[in-house]
């Protein structure tokens, strides 16, 4: 798990910008990967007799980023954050931006209309993006239709390349979108509409896998003022295993005071809702957490998620896979609404003016492919500069669930145990680039150490 690899070309511009950002410092930076990129390692408790205590995924070669980030202008971290963290850089651009408005005073909903518009569909772009390619293998022309929409419509609000620019503090960037790239990200909406109708047939209709545990804890997503699954949401909703609402609406600056980490310097840092404590309530986030907190509101979504819910997703093939699928659908959904709409083009409704981060906290959060992701800064100083930073993944919340997935699946009979513990791992859907092997190939490494 710890071998170093060689870096691919989206790696080395990570690199070469954390570079460039930090070389007015006079202190030595080394960048290294410290995972394996093909395979994982599962880590399984054993006692005296033998039998599996439990499993987890290990994590300890991969870093916690937020040490690299304190002392930096605070202006500057999102943009770095986004490319320590390239896999998913969009949902790191837009929750960096955010907790920079929060630290400047600005409430969730504030943004004037054009800046909304524009994060959104970028937004909803990422998501269909993302959770496309596991279906490569199953329904290649559908993910090449979604994509080819993705790239267009992240084109259309000036981020056009792999790290996206479009958001600042305040609003997006001045530059207005060209009536020719909105008509062409509008043009191929339809196609991939289909192309996400024909991803949720995929998923249902995959074979099913190994039967998992049922999940005893919480799920959490972002909700609108209505209490709809909203991405971009200013309310985080969180509800019970049993369907009893645990929080209804808290808001960003709440966040700390409902959810706690058990490990906090730790690449697994065990978060946990505060009001019932770290043994006996673990929450988890994403798109089987998305369709389980409210009901969506576009129709062709609400319809699959209707149908995902009354089978149960463990009765489902790929009951996590569905989940994900619709919950792209329900992106473009909303994606091509704004896009039937002309380009926006009114530069007055792009940034707000004057708004810039002042010394204290904020938060900033955005639910993306795969969930939950929360950035809280602190800084002080004029210019402010960071003095302290929590960055909370989609994969560090959904860590429990993993754990019990794969503490069940390690207990399955030899000529299963493989096929368990990859559907384990596809079904959280850590944010790690073993998750791009073909299905029955994963490469997973049992680390076994038994408990005195």
């Amino acid at each position: 798990m710890s071998e170093r690899v060689g870096l691919d070309r989206a790696q080395r511009l990570m690199v070469d910008r954390a570079q460039r950002l930090m070389a007015d410092r006079a202190q030595r930076v080394v960048l290294e990967l410290g995972i394996d990129t093909a395979g994982a390692g599962v880590r399984v408790r054993r006692n005296a007799a033998g039998a599996a205590i439990d499993a987890r995924l290990d994590l300890a070669a991969l870093p916690r980023i937020e040490p690299l980030l304190l002392g930096r202008p605070v202006a500057e971290v999102p943009s770095l954050v986004e490319r320590l963290c390239g896999v998913c850089p969009v949902p790191h651009h837009l929750a960096g931006v955010q907790a920079l408005e929060a630290m400047a005073g600005l409430r969730p909903g504030s943004l004037p209309a054009t800046a909304d518009t524009a994060r959104r569909l970028l937004h909803h772009a990422a998501v269909v993006e993302t959770l496309a390619v596991p279906f490569v293998g199953t329904a290649r022309p559908a993910v090449l239709a979604a994509r080819a929409w993705a790239k267009a419509a992240k084109a259309a609000v000036g981020s056009p390349g792999h790290f996206p620019t479009t958001a600042v503090p305040g609003g997006v960037i001045d530059a207005v979108p060209s009536a020719a790239a909105w008509a062409e990200a509008a043009a191929l909406a339809p196609a991939a509409l289909q192309a996400a109708e024909e991803l949720v047939a995929a998923a249902t209709g995959a074979p099913p896998d190994p039967a998992q545990p049922a999940w005893a804890g919480a799920d959490a997503a972002l909700v609108d003022a209505l209490g709809h699954p909203d991405p971009l949401g200013g309310w985080l909703k969180v509800v019970a295993a049993d369907g009893s609402v645990l929080a209804e609406g808290a808001t960003p600056d709440q966040f700390a005071d409902l959810v706690a980490l058990a490990a906090p310097t730790d690449a697994a840092p065990r978060p946990y809702l505060r009001a019932l404590g770290p043994a006996a309530e673990r929450y988890r986030v994403g798109p089987v957490a998305i369709l389980r907190t409210g009901t969506l509101d576009t129709p062709r979504a609400a319809a699959h998620q209707g149908a995902w819910l009354a089978a149960g997703p463990a009765a489902l093939a790929g009951g996590a896979a569905t989940a994900r699928a619709i919950f792209l659908l329900h992106c473009l959904e909303r994606a091509a609404a704004i896009l039937a709409a002309p380009a926006p083009t009114a530069r007055s409704q792009h940034r707000l003016p004057h708004l810039n981060p002042k010394e204290g906290w904020g938060v900033g959060w955005v639910d993306g492919p795969r969930g939950l992701l929360v950035h809280r800064y602190e800084a002080e100083g004029a210019p402010p500069a960071l003095t302290n930073a929590t960055i909370l993944t989609p994969t560090a919340q959904n860590e429990p669930w993993l754990a019990d997935l794969l503490t069940d699946a390690i207990g399955q009979p030899d000529p299963t145990r493989q096929q368990a513990l990859e559907a384990a791992l596809r079904a959280a859907d850590p944010c790690l680039p073993f998750l791009a092997a073909p299905p029955g190939t994963m490469d997973i490494a049992i680390l076994e150490e038994v408990q005195p």
